[in-house]
């Protein structure tokens, strides 16, 4: 006799975790595209274009780094002081 795996519900729970873990994921990484994108057309458009090594350091930050410097885009009179 031949065993349908897909039927058994261990099966079944384990490929609806992960695939709510997928989407988790892709969701968590969008938004820290966005917020990547988002800092980058601030500084843009407030200093003019960014030195590769800006760009690199903004790719690579946590969320917590591009929160902070989203915010000190807002009162920052140099690029410098956004990065302190």
């Amino acid at each position: 006799t031949r065993i349908d795996v897909e039927r058994m519900p261990f099966y079944r729970l384990g490929m609806e975790r992960g695939m709510e873990q997928g989407m988790e994921r892709g969701m968590a990484l969008g938004r820290g595209e966005g917020e990547i994108a988002l800092l980058m057309r601030l500084l843009g458009y407030k200093f003019g274009a960014l030195p590769s090594g800006i760009r690199q350091r903004i790719e690579t930050a946590r969320a917590e780094e591009l929160a902070l410097w989203e915010q000190r885009v807002l009162s920052a009179k140099t690029l410098d002081e956004v990065f302190l």
